[in-house]
């Protein structure tokens, strides 16, 4: 059932552009809005009271989390009680990400996506924390009421967890993805579908692991480790310089768009530098095939300094750096 490249890139970012365009405050990030930082009080909902310390449930971690094929959790299963829904169309830049239409009962059209990973930030206006199955419910509806987002957070620090992002111009978008929340959990909590698990996948690998402490601290010496989704992770997240190291899946990277090709410890990669006048490098390699069409499994090692120049040799040197030790650790495909 699955639609070719192009074909499925095309519905993806109609999607997508669906979705923001009705929400721009509102996405995988939810802490990124107009509105002010505020302290929310939680609420005791259908799942008792929320959790305030730290997230425990073995479940929900973000090593069973990142093996987690987020398609089921909107297949037309989950999603038969909103309308007549569409199949799952997954994510061409996540690995966490996947959408689907529904057509409701009155013929109006809704847009649901989930993004595994995504900030469920509750320190924000204008939201309601509850809690589902032990597990803190973040949910936010736009000003327009015509999207919401409901995330279930799984990790306290940073805040991270499932987001579920709803577009819905004729009905009550959160009670949509409230509903679609509640049947992810419970799945969450029972067997939900996995990855394929072939040789070599960058599925189960936690990015924040797989680069050398010490190659790390010669570039960025005593950075922080965040993760930014359970796929991707940030050294010295919010100053400089800062690595990020990512994987997701996507066509193979090409020389083109002002990228160049570059041999690294054996791998073909594809280095371009920032368009701006500050110290920016990106390096990009295929690992291995992924299991859509002719997509592949891609990692992605970014070096950023904006207290320094441009100047290529330097900033790419160093990220070059950083990428050889990550092909030493990766597991091989």
């Amino acid at each position: 059932m699955l639609l070719n490249a192009r074909r499925r890139r095309i519905a993806s970012v109609l999607a997508l552009v669906a979705a923001l365009g009705a929400l721009p405050a509102c996405g995988q990030n939810l802490g990124k809005s107009n509105f002010a930082r505020t302290t929310v009080a939680a609420e005791a909902g259908p799942g008792g009271e929320v959790p305030s310390g730290d997230i425990n449930d073995p479940a929900v971690t973000p090593a069973v989390l990142r093996t987690v094929d987020p398609c089921p959790l909107v297949s037309k299963e989950a999603l038969s009680s909103l309308g007549t829904p569409e199949d799952p169309i997954p994510g061409s830049t996540s690995f966490g990400a996947c959408r689907a239409k529904v057509t409701d009962a009155g013929g109006k059209k809704l847009t649901v996506g989930v993004d595994i990973g995504a900030s469920t930030y509750t320190s924000s206006q204008g939201v309601t924390v509850t809690a589902v199955e032990g597990l803190p419910q973040v949910e936010r509806k736009a000003k327009d009421g015509k999207s919401c987002d409901v995330g279930i957070m799984t990790l306290r620090k940073p805040e991270r967890g499932v987001n579920f992002s709803v577009t819905y111009d004729g009905g009550d978008p959160c009670a949509a993805a409230r509903s679609v929340a509640a049947k992810a959990v419970k799945s969450l909590h029972s067997s939900p579908a996995k990855f394929p698990s072939s040789a070599g996948t960058l599925t189960a690998v936690d990015p924040c692991t797989v680069a050398d402490a010490a190659v790390l601290g010669e570039v960025v010496p005593h950075g922080a480790t965040s993760p930014t989704t359970f796929h991707s992770c940030d050294w010295t997240p919010g100053s400089n310089p800062r690595i990020s190291i990512g994987f997701r899946p996507g066509l193979a990277p090409q020389e083109r768009d002002g990228t160049k090709k570059v041999e690294i410890a054996g791998v073909t990669a594809y280095q371009k530098v920032g368009s701006g006048s500050d110290a920016e490098c990106k390096l990009e390699w295929a690992h291995k095939p992924w299991v859509v069409d002719d997509d592949v499994e891609i990692v992605s090692v970014i070096y950023k300094n904006y207290d320094e120049k441009k100047d290529e040799a330097a900033s790419c040197g160093k990220a070059v750096k950083i990428a050889e030790s990550v092909i030493s650790k990766l597991p091989k495909p």
